[in-house]
């Protein structure tokens, strides 16, 4: 049983120290990757917007094999799962062990092996062939080698500390490892939409992925998306937008979003606080809040259903477009107190007013009454706590590091006086650049016999 169990083991450590399945995990995760970059995640669009995209069918299948969150999706968990499985045995079983090469001088060879390395030659001496065999160990030091001369037998190292790139570039990817295996169990992300003088909380609700009022008035809920195994710690701290507006270009084309942002405690005491705009985030105890959009709403009805219509700013003005059919829509002038009405054909040249609708009031337009109700503009937070992000910078320094080091190249020479045929012979071989270590061995050996 024992034996059974221990071939078992044996199997599987093989197996995950492949290389092979190194290949295949990054492949598959390098396509999951750009799955989830393309598709939408519910937790940064919300669900209504998925339904549109998709039809409630196509939504809950997506759904159900985790396309909708791809990156806190179960097969991606178990995908990062085995990869890091792959890498810290490898590394422990191939890598890591070998980190002694680099410092170890050559192992021995016997005097026949030396003719049959790369680079060899024989040299006749007259005289005293130890003394010899010590000039060419003081001209290899002189050229940085690391030596051992021992009964008429040299060995000779330059260059072993190379070896040691693997082993940097490990450590490296396994910081990599383990600081996206801390973001992964403890961290998450998630969008919230909110107007001015509005605040949320984060709170995990299951499933859920859109934003819930709070009992607290002008306060929301916002869920987080985690990953379905999480040890992670929710903030209780309530994040508030007191401001929010849009810079424009001269055309009224947008040119940067900002958001006014306070953090406040349990007592509503502000603790931190700072104006966010596009890749400046708010930063507070370990949570990120970006300013991930924008936008102007105008609040309609239409026989008595409520909408809010997204306002566009063209050439200064803001607009509503409203397509009713192929050959005719309704184009809405945002003014500060009202809106007008104008039927509109589809290359935007014909306009026609047919009325305005103050504030707080309707307009019946044929079987169609219409309500405005003044505009409101809310702007989207995207927020994330990635607690493994300290490993990231070291990891990657680490692994250019290794890349570096392995770029060197190790020379080993052996040489060995035979003293019944009076000759000495020695040879050598490099891993890398062998044209350049061919010429430096001729050198070594020219200047030493040269100097006889």
């Amino acid at each position: 049983m024992l034996k059974h169990l221990k071939s078992i083991k044996n199997f599987f450590v093989q197996e995950f120290s492949s290389l092979r399945l190194a290949i295949t995990l990054f492949v598959f995760l390098a396509i999951s990757t750009l799955i989830g970059t393309i598709l939408p995640e519910e937790p940064m669009v919300g669900r209504a917007k998925l339904l549109e995209k998709y039809g409630e069918q196509n939504y809950l299948l997506l759904k159900g094999l985790g396309f909708t969150d791809v990156f806190h999706s179960w097969w991606y968990l178990a995908l990062l799962t085995m990869l890091g499985a792959n890498l810290i045995t490898a590394s422990v079983r191939r890598v890591f062990p070998k980190w002694y090469l680099a410092f170890s001088l050559p192992v021995d060879l016997r005097a026949e092996s030396i003719p049959r390395l790369p680079v060899n030659c024989n040299i006749e001496v007259n005289g005293n062939g130890s003394a010899l065999l010590g000039k060419i160990e003081k001209k290899l030091k002189e050229k940085k080698f690391k030596t051992v001369l021992s009964e008429n037998k040299l060995k000779a190292v330059k260059g072993a500390w190379h070896r040691i790139g693997a082993s940097v570039t490990h450590v490296g990817i396994l910081a990599l490892l383990f600081g996206c295996a801390i973001s992964v169990l403890t961290g998450f992300n998630g969008m919230a939409q909110l107007s001015e003088n509005e605040g949320f909380y984060l709170a995990d609700l299951g499933g859920r992925t859109d934003q819930i009022r709070s009992t607290e008035v002008d306060n929301w809920v916002v869920p987080i998306s985690k990953m379905p195994i999480w040890f992670g710690r929710i903030s209780p701290y309530l994040v508030r937008v007191n401001k929010t507006w849009r810079e424009e270009y001269d055309n009224g084309a947008p040119k940067q979003w900002y958001s006014d942002l306070s953090v406040l405690d349990e007592n509503k005491t502000e603790i931190a606080r700072k104006t966010i705009f596009v890749n400046n985030p708010l930063e507070f105890m370990g949570l990120d809040v970006y300013q991930s959009n924008w936008g102007k709403f105008a609040e309609t009805t239409f026989n008595d259903q409520k909408i809010s219509l997204p306002v566009e700013t063209i050439n200064g003005k803001d607009v509503i477009f409203l397509p009713l059919s192929k050959d005719i829509g309704l184009k809405f002038k945002v003014l500060q107190d009202l809106i007008e009405v104008y039927s509109m054909s589809p290359n935007l040249e014909k306009e026609k007013l047919l009325g305005k609708i103050n504030k707080g009031d309707m307009l019946q337009m044929g079987p169609i009454n219409i309500g405005y109700y003044g505009t409101v503009t809310f702007t989207g937070l995207q927020f994330k706590s990635n607690p493994g992000y300290f490993l990231i910078y070291p990891g990657l320094f680490f692994i250019i590091l290794g890349v570096f080091i392995a770029f060197g190249s190790k020379k080993q020479i052996w040489g060995q006086l035979i003293p019944e045929n009076n000759k000495i012979i020695i040879g050598g071989k490099s891993d890398r650049a062998k044209a350049y270590f061919a010429r430096e061995f001729e050198e070594i050996i020219s200047e030493v016999v040269n100097s006889k």
